[in-house]
Protein backbone atom coordinates (compact mmCIF):
# COMPACT_ATOMS: atom_id res chain seq x y z
CA UNK A 1 0.00 0.00 0.00
CA UNK A 2 1.64 3.37 -0.92
CA UNK A 3 0.42 5.29 2.31
CA UNK A 4 1.56 8.49 1.22
CA UNK A 5 -1.63 8.64 -1.07
CA UNK A 6 -3.82 7.88 2.03
CA UNK A 7 -4.94 11.07 3.37
CA UNK A 8 -6.29 11.02 7.43
CA UNK A 9 -8.23 13.85 8.67
CA UNK A 10 -6.73 14.13 12.35
CA UNK A 11 -9.37 16.51 14.61
CA UNK A 12 -7.62 16.81 17.50
CA UNK A 13 -7.73 19.94 20.31
CA UNK A 14 -5.01 20.88 22.85
CA UNK A 15 -6.87 20.05 26.22
CA UNK A 16 -4.93 16.68 26.40
CA UNK A 17 -2.95 14.68 28.63
CA UNK A 18 -1.39 12.21 25.83
CA UNK A 19 0.90 12.90 22.99
CA UNK A 20 -0.88 14.31 19.37
CA UNK A 21 -1.12 10.93 16.94
CA UNK A 22 0.01 13.42 14.17
CA UNK A 23 3.84 12.54 14.00
CA UNK A 24 3.71 8.49 14.70
CA UNK A 25 1.16 8.66 11.77
CA UNK A 26 3.64 10.67 9.31
CA UNK A 27 6.39 8.76 10.21
CA UNK A 28 4.35 5.40 9.47
CA UNK A 29 4.19 7.63 5.55
CA UNK A 30 0.38 8.97 5.74
CA UNK A 31 -0.63 12.01 4.68
CA UNK A 32 -2.19 13.93 7.43
CA UNK A 33 -3.82 17.18 7.77
CA UNK A 34 -4.77 18.43 11.24
CA UNK A 35 -8.27 20.16 11.90
CA UNK A 36 -8.96 21.67 15.12
CA UNK A 37 -13.15 21.99 14.80
CA UNK A 38 -15.90 20.86 12.92
CA UNK A 39 -16.08 23.15 10.52
CA UNK A 40 -12.20 23.08 9.47
CA UNK A 41 -12.56 19.01 8.97
CA UNK A 42 -15.82 19.39 6.74
CA UNK A 43 -13.62 21.82 4.95
CA UNK A 44 -10.59 19.90 4.58
CA UNK A 45 -12.89 16.75 3.49
CA UNK A 46 -14.40 18.13 0.90
CA UNK A 47 -10.73 19.60 -0.86
CA UNK A 48 -9.00 16.31 -0.64
CA UNK A 49 -11.11 12.81 -0.44
CA UNK A 50 -9.24 11.49 2.56
CA UNK A 51 -9.34 7.83 3.31
CA UNK A 52 -10.44 8.24 7.28
CA UNK A 53 -11.14 10.67 9.50
CA UNK A 54 -9.66 10.40 13.19
CA UNK A 55 -11.49 12.33 16.11
CA UNK A 56 -9.63 12.43 19.05
CA UNK A 57 -12.09 13.71 21.34
CA UNK A 58 -10.03 13.35 24.51
CA UNK A 59 -8.44 16.24 23.60
CA UNK A 60 -11.17 18.21 23.25
CA UNK A 61 -12.93 16.99 26.42
CA UNK A 62 -15.89 16.08 24.58
CA UNK A 63 -17.78 13.46 22.92
CA UNK A 64 -17.84 15.29 19.84
CA UNK A 65 -20.67 13.46 19.15
CA UNK A 66 -21.76 17.02 16.84
CA UNK A 67 -18.60 16.54 14.99
CA UNK A 68 -19.30 12.95 13.91
CA UNK A 69 -22.96 13.60 12.78
CA UNK A 70 -22.20 16.67 10.48
CA UNK A 71 -19.14 14.40 8.92
CA UNK A 72 -21.79 11.04 8.59
CA UNK A 73 -24.50 13.20 6.99
CA UNK A 74 -22.33 14.67 4.38
CA UNK A 75 -20.14 11.94 3.84
CA UNK A 76 -21.71 8.62 5.46
CA UNK A 77 -19.03 6.25 3.65
CA UNK A 78 -15.87 8.14 5.52
CA UNK A 79 -14.92 6.09 8.01
CA UNK A 80 -14.47 7.94 11.59
CA UNK A 81 -12.62 6.33 14.65
CA UNK A 82 -13.18 8.18 17.53
CA UNK A 83 -10.84 8.67 20.18
CA UNK A 84 -12.19 8.62 23.70
CA UNK A 85 -10.62 8.61 27.54
CA UNK A 86 -12.22 7.06 30.73
CA UNK A 87 -13.90 10.05 31.45
CA UNK A 88 -15.79 10.17 28.05
CA UNK A 89 -16.86 6.45 28.79
CA UNK A 90 -18.93 8.33 31.16
CA UNK A 91 -20.92 10.07 28.54
CA UNK A 92 -23.37 9.30 25.60
CA UNK A 93 -20.84 8.74 22.95
CA UNK A 94 -22.37 8.32 19.02
CA UNK A 95 -23.26 5.10 17.54
CA UNK A 96 -22.11 6.67 13.91
CA UNK A 97 -18.61 5.99 14.48
CA UNK A 98 -17.31 3.19 12.50
CA UNK A 99 -15.24 2.21 15.48
CA UNK A 100 -14.22 3.91 18.82
CA UNK A 101 -11.41 3.15 20.60
CA UNK A 102 -10.43 4.03 24.42
CA UNK A 103 -7.03 5.55 25.93
CA UNK A 104 -4.72 4.51 26.66
CA UNK A 105 -3.82 2.21 23.67
CA UNK A 106 -0.23 2.01 21.21
CA UNK A 107 -0.24 3.40 18.53
CA UNK A 108 0.77 0.22 16.33
CA UNK A 109 -3.23 -0.45 17.80
CA UNK A 110 -4.27 2.97 16.08
CA UNK A 111 -2.35 1.78 13.35
CA UNK A 112 -3.55 -1.89 12.66
CA UNK A 113 -7.06 -0.02 12.66
CA UNK A 114 -5.96 2.06 10.32
CA UNK A 115 -4.87 -0.45 7.99
CA UNK A 116 -8.82 -2.15 8.50
CA UNK A 117 -10.34 0.63 6.75
CA UNK A 118 -8.17 1.11 3.78
CA UNK A 119 -9.46 -0.38 0.77
CA UNK A 120 -8.53 -3.71 -0.46
CA UNK A 121 -5.91 -4.40 -3.65
CA UNK A 122 -7.54 -6.48 -5.88
CA UNK A 123 -4.17 -8.01 -6.27
CA UNK A 124 -3.97 -9.52 -2.78
CA UNK A 125 -8.08 -9.80 -2.71
CA UNK A 126 -9.36 -13.81 -3.02
CA UNK A 127 -12.72 -13.90 -3.06
CA UNK A 128 -14.89 -17.30 -3.15
CA UNK A 129 -18.50 -17.46 -3.17
CA UNK A 130 -19.36 -14.71 -0.33
CA UNK A 131 -16.12 -14.55 0.89
CA UNK A 132 -13.23 -12.17 0.02
CA UNK A 133 -10.04 -12.20 1.72
CA UNK A 134 -7.17 -9.47 1.69
CA UNK A 135 -4.00 -11.45 2.19
CA UNK A 136 -2.07 -9.06 2.42
CA UNK A 137 -3.76 -7.47 5.68
CA UNK A 138 -5.40 -10.69 6.79
CA UNK A 139 -8.96 -9.23 6.70
CA UNK A 140 -11.91 -11.26 5.49
CA UNK A 141 -14.91 -9.38 3.73
CA UNK A 142 -18.40 -11.07 4.15
CA UNK A 143 -22.12 -9.69 4.80
CA UNK A 144 -20.87 -5.30 4.30
CA UNK A 145 -18.52 -6.24 7.23
CA UNK A 146 -14.94 -6.54 7.25
CA UNK A 147 -13.42 -8.85 10.20
CA UNK A 148 -9.33 -8.94 10.99
CA UNK A 149 -8.05 -11.74 11.69
CA UNK A 150 -4.42 -13.36 12.81
CA UNK A 151 -2.32 -14.32 9.82
CA UNK A 152 -2.49 -18.18 11.05
CA UNK A 153 -6.44 -17.83 10.85
CA UNK A 154 -6.02 -16.42 7.09
CA UNK A 155 -3.85 -18.82 6.19
CA UNK A 156 -6.38 -21.40 7.47
CA UNK A 157 -9.32 -19.52 5.30
CA UNK A 158 -7.25 -19.71 2.17
CA UNK A 159 -6.44 -23.20 1.97
CA UNK A 160 -9.86 -23.69 2.23
CA UNK A 161 -10.53 -20.82 -0.11
CA UNK A 162 -8.34 -22.70 -2.34
CA UNK A 163 -10.37 -25.90 -2.46
CA UNK A 164 -14.04 -24.74 -1.92
CA UNK A 165 -16.56 -27.54 -1.49
CA UNK A 166 -13.30 -30.15 -0.92
CA UNK A 167 -13.12 -31.67 2.28
CA UNK A 168 -9.57 -31.24 3.77
CA UNK A 169 -8.73 -33.65 6.16
CA UNK A 170 -7.96 -32.13 9.81
CA UNK A 171 -4.03 -33.72 9.43
CA UNK A 172 -3.76 -31.98 6.34
CA UNK A 173 -5.07 -28.67 7.60
CA UNK A 174 -2.64 -28.94 10.65
CA UNK A 175 0.76 -29.72 8.57
CA UNK A 176 0.23 -26.95 6.37
CA UNK A 177 -0.60 -24.45 9.04
CA UNK A 178 2.23 -25.36 11.37
CA UNK A 179 4.46 -26.80 9.16
CA UNK A 180 5.00 -30.35 10.64
CA UNK A 181 4.37 -33.88 10.73
CA UNK A 182 4.00 -34.45 14.35
CA UNK A 183 0.13 -34.86 14.78
CA UNK A 184 -0.14 -36.48 17.90
CA UNK A 185 -1.93 -33.24 19.45
CA UNK A 186 -4.00 -31.05 16.99
CA UNK A 187 -6.08 -28.91 19.40
CA UNK A 188 -5.16 -25.70 17.96
CA UNK A 189 -6.51 -26.59 15.31
CA UNK A 190 -9.62 -26.62 16.93
CA UNK A 191 -8.94 -23.18 18.91
CA UNK A 192 -7.87 -21.66 15.34
CA UNK A 193 -11.20 -23.50 13.51
CA UNK A 194 -13.37 -21.52 16.04
CA UNK A 195 -11.68 -17.99 15.40
CA UNK A 196 -12.77 -18.55 12.04
CA UNK A 197 -16.30 -19.57 12.78
CA UNK A 198 -16.28 -16.43 14.88
CA UNK A 199 -15.12 -13.92 11.59
CA UNK A 200 -17.20 -15.66 9.00
CA UNK A 201 -20.37 -17.38 10.68
CA UNK A 202 -23.73 -15.41 11.70
CA UNK A 203 -23.90 -18.38 13.93
CA UNK A 204 -20.81 -20.64 14.50
CA UNK A 205 -22.21 -23.14 16.43
CA UNK A 206 -24.81 -23.52 13.53
CA UNK A 207 -21.80 -23.26 11.15
CA UNK A 208 -23.34 -22.75 7.13
CA UNK A 209 -19.82 -21.83 5.59
CA UNK A 210 -17.65 -23.99 7.24
CA UNK A 211 -18.79 -27.68 7.44
CA UNK A 212 -17.70 -30.38 9.91
CA UNK A 213 -17.67 -33.62 7.46
CA UNK A 214 -17.83 -36.13 10.57
CA UNK A 215 -14.89 -38.38 10.35
CA UNK A 216 -13.08 -37.00 7.32
CA UNK A 217 -12.46 -33.20 7.95
CA UNK A 218 -13.74 -29.93 6.82
CA UNK A 219 -15.19 -28.07 3.75
CA UNK A 220 -15.42 -24.57 2.61
CA UNK A 221 -19.31 -23.90 1.35
CA UNK A 222 -18.21 -20.84 -0.14
CA UNK A 223 -22.00 -19.55 -0.38
CA UNK A 224 -22.92 -20.56 3.13
CA UNK A 225 -24.91 -24.11 2.37
CA UNK A 226 -26.36 -22.88 -0.63
CA UNK A 227 -27.29 -18.92 0.20
CA UNK A 228 -26.50 -17.27 -3.72
CA UNK A 229 -24.80 -14.01 -2.74
CA UNK A 230 -22.34 -13.03 -5.21
CA UNK A 231 -19.92 -10.48 -3.80
CA UNK A 232 -18.87 -7.67 -5.63
CA UNK A 233 -14.87 -7.28 -5.81
CA UNK A 234 -15.41 -3.49 -6.86
CA UNK A 235 -17.58 -2.70 -3.58
CA UNK A 236 -15.64 -3.46 -1.17
CA UNK A 237 -15.46 -0.93 1.66
CA UNK A 238 -15.15 -1.67 5.47
CA UNK A 239 -18.13 -0.43 7.86
CA UNK A 240 -16.54 -1.46 10.78
CA UNK A 241 -13.61 -4.08 11.84
CA UNK A 242 -12.40 -5.13 14.93
CA UNK A 243 -9.85 -7.52 15.11
CA UNK A 244 -9.80 -11.02 16.32
CA UNK A 245 -7.62 -12.12 19.54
Amino acid sequence: MDQLQDKIILIEGKQTDHPSFFLSLKKRGYNVEIASTGNSAIEKIQESDPMIVLIDAASMRTASNRIVYRIKKRNPDLPIILIIDEMLKQKKISDKADLVLCLPFTVQKLLNRIMLFAPAKKSTLKCAGDLALDTSRNCIYIDNRVVGVTPRVSKLLNLFMDRPGEIIKREELFRELWDTDYLEDMRSLDVHMQWLRKAIEEDPKNPQYLITVKGQGYMLEPNGNGKNKKIDQCALSPVCCEKES
